[in-house]
């Protein structure tokens, strides 16, 4: 009689083990599905930034070409791009886990070269390359290298987090 309900105690706890890891894993697909949803968001406020930025490097390129830049077209705006909704799935651990090692590298790549402090730094060196007469080829690199790989960083993000309306 005692072995038995030993026997059932133990069951039942195995049971409420399953139980409490299979919620545990649903609850855990939900985070990360609503965690996708909000990277989503955020990736398309940055991808619409990313046109603007497009479309003012290659107006900045057309000034300075024709030497017709006045002082603003050294101001580079990067100060719009949002990066507040990546924080908590990086704390969570749900980033890494939907984008991969190298969605991680290239998307802090991403962060890490459109903000307010870079913005700066790339007005400073413009300001430099033009005083050097070398401000096209700068501007160039920027168009040619850097904003490929900004978009290929946009383009490669959608494709890890998937279609908008899919988890």
């Amino acid at each position: 009689m005692m072995v038995e309900s030993a026997f059932w105690v133990f069951v039942g706890v195995v049971a409420g083990a399953i139980i409490q890891f299979f919620f545990h894993y649903i609850i855990s697909l939900s985070q990360r599905a609503n965690a996708k949803r909000l990277f989503r968001v955020e990736l398309e406020i940055n991808s619409e930034l990313l046109a603007g930025v497009e479309a003012d490097l290659l107006r900045k390129k057309s000034l300075f070409v024709s030497g017709q830049q006045n002082e603003t077209d050294f101001i580079f705006n990067f100060f719009d791009f949002n990066y507040r909704m990546v924080d908590p799935l990086i704390n969570t651990g749900h980033f890494h886990a939907i984008v991969g090692a190298d969605g991680v590298k290239a998307y802090f790549q991403f962060m890490n070269d459109l903000n307010s402090g870079n913005a700066i730094s790339l007005e400073k060196i413009l300001r430099r390359q033009h005083d050097e007469n070398t401000s096209v080829r700068f501007l160039d690199h920027l168009i040619e290298v850097k904003l490929k790989q900004w978009k290929t960083t946009i383009s490669l993000m959608r494709k890890k987090v998937g279609k908008y309306g899919n988890t």
